[in-house]
């Protein structure tokens, strides 16, 4: 290959990378990088080696979709042979399905999800292979710019937060710039070529024109108008369906307060009632359609009496004041059922008897206009006045649904034969034949010993047609919206009608009633952990019944009970009270949790920790070395930066200050080898570390502290001191207990596990899916 087609080919690979800003700002992390520029590095150096062997472009378009096939079997799909068959093509096939339902539903910015990551790595891939050809080998600079630009372009089109505008249009433009100018005749030595090359006045006059975009963007034509077009417009901003926002503010590393509330009772705040399942994600509207709009005629102005969505022949008032702290939505929190809402911007808001859902939406004049936008942030108040439906279980143990209801609320995409098997086997232990029998029988399934199941946040998400089955019957690991579809599938398999809700839990109690000093209702603080996912059941006459499926380990749920459908108390509050009257002494509202459920580790990755062994076979992709150095190098600036990131800010709150430890110690843990196997508990891990006297018994003292951080307890600032010293005789204990290897080693395991966790955790994600 010659000089000029070095030089050009190092420029094509400039301007493919120069896109990378644009999509930085549709994802949450930059966990996607890595296998980006590894695609983009490994897709020009084929080109080029193609071209040096002197292929014609027809044999290295073969050969580049054949490298393009075994880089998605190898960063994409599980394990499996080192040549790949049938299997792995159904595999690749059910990814880009899934692929597709990740595109469609999910918001911006958004977590790097197997099949978003499965299409950017191809894109890049495929641009940067035809760029090269049509730039080095056809010298048509100008249209081997076109496929750049559009990959460029696409996440551009994709409503996100505010970003600098510059720091995504500059690499873009100056790479552009330098390859009009590198292909310009008298730029390089000319090499012998017989196709015709660009003059050197139009590849001037194309740099001019980049160079003005780039320093005086505001002389240009249309600059600052209103679009034409609006690619991002439309009734569902952002594709938002809700049960994704619930998804990931349980998953941000931060936990922060979103909601102020006053109530005379704990209430959950619903979001929506979602009634369509695809067999991946519980949605507003048909399960096939990208977005929703409810029918005009189910659409009401909150600024009068709200219908309700379904009629309740039984049901008790309930008043409750909401104040936005740090949220922004479309829809807008409120307990069920709406009868009326007060406030300023009760203007602004449609109460939808589809969905049962209160959303701000564009108006004019008081009147409804245009389309649903985000009016739910940070200052807006209003009150709320519900009448919640509260059946007793005698009324609901009469209560029968017709063919035509259940026909519409027992929809499935297919048929989910294991799971019906598996409910109709709970519904005869626990002999239940009603509905409210056999709703209650499943929910002490999911939430009792029987079902043995455990609340984790960190698992994939349910992606494959076996992932769902799989949860349920083999790995019993999950959050709230695995345990809600869960539940609900099962019901509908059974002919119950139900759905999933989405919302937030009642929250902390932060200021307790106290009529001397004015506050006559209690003061709850809502925050991101509290977002929830639930489950709803039909019954004609008395609306829909909330049920509760999910084993919280901090205990915050409220679960209806055969005795008390409607209850006023969570689980810890509930605990507490049956010692009391058990005769126990020191009831603690707010205990240290037990052994047997799991440590919260905040952003910690648990892939980070995952052992080499276990459940996963050992066989790896046979890379060369020179190829994981590439690697290494790539992710080793946000490794260095994650690392100083775990270093605790003592200008920080007490409870941040102890996670920060805990997050410390974790790290330093994993640095030596020491992780945490599959499913071990805290109380275990500590035990082990203890047994193979590794630590003492500070440790037991460690864990409480962060546990109680982790659940809303009270940290002073003492004993964030305690924690932090604890955290540096722990960590320097470990470090003393492993071996002269295994401290050389320390600094090189490190950034591995960090720079390699998330593509460990996608092969993971697909394995679950794939029922590989």
């Amino acid at each position: 290959m010659s000089g000029r087609g070095t030089v050009l080919a190092t420029a094509v690979l400039l301007l493919v990378l120069s896109t990378l800003p644009a999509y930085a700002r549709v994802f949450e992390d930059g966990a996607w990088r890595g296998p980006v520029v590894f695609a983009s590095l490994l897709a020009l150096a084929s080109a080029v080696a193609l071209r040096a062997l002197r292929v014609p472009w027809w044999g290295a378009l073969l050969v580049s979709a054949a490298g393009l096939t075994m880089l998605t079997y190898v960063l994409h799909l599980p394990p499996g042979p080192l040549v790949p068959g049938s299997e792995q093509l159904d595999q690749a096939q059910a990814l880009f399905a899934s692929a597709v339902v990740e595109l469609r539903d999910t918001p911006s910015p958004a977590p790097v999800l197997p099949g978003l990551l499965l299409l950017l790595t191809s894109g890049f891939w495929v641009v940067t292979h035809v760029a090269h050809e049509v730039v080095v080998r056809w010298r048509r600079t100008g249209l081997g710019i076109v496929p750049v630009l559009t990959l460029w372009a696409v996440p551009l089109a994709i409503t996100s937060g505010a970003g600098r505008t510059w720091a995504v249009a500059a690499p873009f433009l100056a790479a552009a710039a330098l390859l009009l100018l590198l292909s310009a005749p008298d730029a390089l030595p000319a090499a012998a070529d017989r196709l015709p090359r660009a003059s050197s006045s139009g590849v001037a006059v194309g740099a001019t024109a980049v160079a003005a975009a780039l320093v005086l963007p505001g002389i240009l034509p249309g600059y600052g108008a209103e679009a034409w077009v609006d690619i991002a417009g439309g009734s569902d901003p952002r594709g938002y369906q809700p049960i994704v926002d619930v998804a990931e503010r349980l998953k941000l590393p931060d936990d922060r307060d979103v909601l102020r509330v006053r109530s005379e009772r704990r209430t959950y705040l619903r979001l929506a009632g979602l009634d369509s399942f695809d067999g991946f994600t519980w949605r507003l509207g048909p399960a096939g359609e990208g977005s929703y709009q409810p029918d005009p005629s189910a659409l009401f102005s909150a600024r009068d009496v709200l219908p309700p969505e379904a009629e309740a022949a039984r049901s008790e008032p309930l008043f409750v004041d909401v104040e936005v702290l740090e949220l922004e939505n479309i829809y807008v929190p409120v307990p069920y059922q709406p009868v009326q809402v007060l406030g300023p911007q009760r203007n602004e808001m449609v109460w939808s008897t589809e969905g049962g859902f209160l959303a701000t939406w564009d108006t004019v004049d008081g009147e409804l206009a245009g389309e649903p936008r985000v009016g739910v942030r940070e200052g807006v108040s209003y009150r709320v006045q519900a009448s919640r439906p509260s059946p007793s279980y005698e009324e609901l143990s009469q209560v029968t649904v017709d063919d035509a209801q259940r026909q519409r609320l027992t929809q499935l995409p297919r048929e989910y034969e294991r799971l019906r098997s598996q409910a109709e086997q709970v519904y005869e232990a626990a002999g239940a034949e009603t509905m409210v029998d056999r709703a209650l029988a499943l929910q002490e399934w999911f939430i009792g010993e029987d079902g043995g199941f455990t609340y984790d946040l960190d698992v994939p998400a349910l992606r494959g047609d076996q992932a769902l089955e799989r949860f349920v019957l083999e790995d019993k690991v999950g959050y709230c919206e695995y345990f809600a579809t869960a539940m609900a599938v099962m019901l509908r398999e059974t002919g119950i009608p139900a759905r999933v809700a989405v919302g937030f839990l009642p929250g902390r109690l932060s200021q307790p009633a106290d009529p001397e000093r004015g506050r006559e209702v209690d003061e709850y603080t809502v925050s991101t952990r509290d977002a929830h996912a639930w489950v709803e059941v039909l019954f004609p006459g008395y609306g829909w019944i909330t049920f509760e499926p999910t084993p919280r380990d901090d205990r915050t749920q409220m679960v209806p009970r055969e005795e008390d459908l409607l209850p006023l108390e969570n689980e810890r509050e509930r605990a507490a009270r049956e010692r009391a009257e058990a005769g126990q002494d020191n009831p603690d509202r707010n205990p240290v949790q037990p052994d047997g459920l799991p440590l919260p580790e905040a952003d910690t990755n648990p892939q980070a920790q995952a052992p080499s062994g276990g459940t996963q076979p050992d066989r790896a992709p046979l890379w060369p070395l020179a190829l994981l150095a590439l690697g290494l190098v790539a992710v080793a600036g946000v490794t260095v930066r994650s690392q100083r990131a775990r270093a605790p800010a003592h200008d920080a709150a007490p409870e941040q200050r102890v996670l920060a430890a805990q997050r410390q110690v974790l790290a330093t843990a994993a640095s030596f080898g020491l992780v945490r196997r599959p499913s071990e508990t805290t109380p275990e891990l500590i035990r082990r570390w203890q047994a193979e006297v590794r630590i003492g018994n500070e440790g037991t003292r460690f864990a409480a502290l962060a546990q109680r951080a982790a659940f809303g307890g009270e940290i002073a600032p003492e004993d964030a001191e305690d924690a932090e010293t604890l955290a540096a005789r722990l960590s320097e204990d470990l470090r003393t207990s492993v071996d002269t290897r295994g401290r050389v080693l320390a600094p090189l395991r490190v950034p591995f596990v960090e720079g390699m966790s998330r593509t460990r955790e996608l092969v993971g994600a697909a394995r679950d899916r794939l029922g590989g």
